[in-house]
């Protein structure tokens, strides 16, 4: 081993306090042929000058400097620099187990995969857990058309598509795929976006249930996503989906899969809404204006006719129900609700 080039993308922002510990993650792999590309995407702070220091004790470091311009362009710049068969991310705040680079590359050259994905260990002060795999997840899967009309949604979460820094990719099929991080820095969801169309290509995927990668939640970032416009986002997100779907030629046989994509990714919006701690005047004034965007998007989207019959929960059901009786009343009701359950289940685990 050690023959074959890996390249390791880092985005970087602000992150002085953790980006010694993330760099020496990477530094210190037990793959030693491996390229680091440093992005650092306008950063205020001491990160800049942190790059430099391992820019020159490694020669392996590659640094661009580039003005600000959010998560997605950062990582592209480190994708279009890359020089590896295969390219990985890691996130600035984050660190990842010595291995990482040689078990991931083992597993997605042995079984030639297109992508792989590992397990997760996600902690912050008070928490730490593992976040991985079933034991009916087959590896490797071939991704086929089939798949996407039935199992889309499925596959998304079953191989943690929201997320990037957990795979490694091979840099020939996402070429191919003319498939690049797009979203602007307004709006959360550069990560789904990607390997959400990636998906779409049909890509050969193995799983590691191993937690190789450690994701750092922090509290600043749920601050800063209360700052993200969540639902105009996930509607960016959703069009250049169904773009791609046309493209593809999928249109209608994925119609069904697209229709309980979007009122997921609704949902998850909605409850933004509703966390943002308003009095239910408030509340009821910013549904209001959810409902008025939602009603916007159908009808430039006609083809995403939602019916209740289509979703896949008994929860999403309800939730659609709600979404198609525009009533805000009902659905600070049903939050509510769910806030209630959701409490008690957790008390009692």
């Amino acid at each position: 081993m050690g023959e074959v080039l890996v390249s390791i993308i880092v985005p970087i922002f602000n992150v002085e306090k953790y980006l010694r510990g993330c760099l020496d993650s990477i530094i210190n792999q037990t793959y030693s042929n491996i390229e680091i590309i440093l992005v650092n995407d306008g950063s205020t702070d001491t990160s800049y000058e942190i790059c430099k220091e391992y820019e020159k004790s490694d020669k392996r470091v590659i640094l661009i400097d580039k003005k600000n311009g959010g998560l997605s362009s950062a990582r592209q710049a480190g994708i279009d620099k890359a020089q590896g068969d295969f390219f990985c991310t890691v996130d600035s705040d984050d660190y990842i187990e010595k291995e990482y680079v040689e078990k991931m590359y083992k597993q997605i050259s042995t079984e030639k995969s297109d992508i792989c994905v590992c397990a997760t260990r996600e902690y912050s002060k008070n928490l730490s857990r593992i976040r991985g795999f079933n034991q009916n997840v087959n590896s490797p899967v071939l991704v086929s058309l089939e798949d996407l009309k039935n199992n889309y949604n499925i596959l998304l979460g079953r191989y943690y598509m929201s997320d990037s820094w957990n795979k490694i990719y091979r840099r020939d099929f996402v070429k191919k795929s003319n498939v690049v991080f797009s979203l602007c820095k307004e709006y959360n969801g550069t990560d789904l976006l990607f390997n959400h169309l990636l998906l779409l290509h049909l890509p050969k995927i193995s799983v590691l249930n191993e937690p190789l990668y450690n994701y750092q939640i922090l509290e600043n970032s749920r601050v800063r996503r209360k700052n993200k416009q969540l639902q105009k986002g996930f509607m960016i997100i959703m069009s250049r989906i169904i773009n791609e779907v046309e493209k593809l030629n999928y249109s209608k046989m994925m119609n069904n899969q697209l229709c309980c994509l979007y009122v997921n990714l609704l949902r998850v919006a909605a409850q933004d809404v509703f966390n943002s701690g308003r009095n239910s005047k408030e509340l009821k004034s910013k549904f209001n204006e959810f409902h008025a965007e939602n009603r916007r998007f159908l009808l430039e989207n006609q083809r995403l006719n939602l019916s209740t019959k289509q979703m896949g929960t008994f929860s999403l059901k309800l939730f659609c129900h709600l979404i198609k009786s525009k009533s805000s009343r009902k659905l600070i009701q049903y939050f509510r609700l769910r806030q209630m359950v959701l409490g008690s289940i957790n008390k009692n685990t």
